[in-house]
């Protein structure tokens, strides 16, 4: 079993090293789409997401829609890092992101609320062939995926289109039109009811099915 530290550990310190190895493709500055809109390499940025939709719930780490994710298996949409897209975290790398989350989820100089000691993951995650084997310690919650639907959406001159919505690069908003061609379109030129709906599907804890 690891030896885990009284006080809890430091996100900059102990976890960053993690997800800049693992996660850093999709999840940075550096990377050429963000995925759900979520930044790993900027504390401030990932610490005001805890709160919005539950990616990390300080003190409960089986609650935490980032440690979910990463503990499904590779095959399920959803599973992070996505399969053929990087490899796994290791055990004692999960066991690391899990103290973490229930030592407070230390990020910035902030730490949340302690998770109760008959929770430890020192005690309740196991493993099998180095994956979480979740009925040790009680059904992980369920990552609820969706497919991007088709929309109508407006610009600020009152035009319409029908699209769907895959996801905003670089204040781009990345739209499937309906002969199937992508297009990218400034989010500023969309109207304040569209750019308020785009918001709302990126803070939102669902998880919306890639077709890459």
């Amino acid at each position: 079993a690891l030896s885990f530290t009284a006080n809890g550990l430091d996100y900059r310190q102990d976890v960053m090293p993690i997800f800049k190895e693992k996660c850093y493709d999709c999840h940075s500055s550096k990377a050429k789409k963000v995925k759900g809109g979520l930044r790993l390499d900027d504390e401030k940025h990932f610490s005001k997401r805890f709160s919005k939709n539950e990616v990390v719930v300080p003190g409960d780490w089986d609650a935490s829609y980032l440690f979910v994710t990463l503990v499904m298996p590779r095959h399920e949409k959803g599973a992070m890092p996505p399969k053929n897209k990087g490899e796994s975290l290791t055990e004692k790398e999960i066991r690391t992101v899990a103290e973490w989350i229930h030592k407070g989820a230390k990020i910035d100089g902030e730490k949340g609320k302690l998770g109760p000691e008959n929770w430890h993951p020192d005690r309740l995650l196991k493993f099998k062939g180095g994956r979480v084997v979740t009925e040790q310690f009680g059904e992980a919650p369920k990552v609820k995926k969706v497919e991007a639907k088709w929309e109508i959406w407006s610009n600020k001159e009152g035009k319409k289109i029908t699209a769907r919505f895959h996801g905003l690069v670089k204040d781009k908003v990345d739209f499937e039109l309906k002969n199937g061609k992508r297009v990218s379109y400034p989010l500023e030129q969309l109207s304040a009811e569209s750019q308020a709906r785009i918001q709302g599907l990126i803070d939102s804890p669902v998880m919306m099915s890639e077709d890459d």
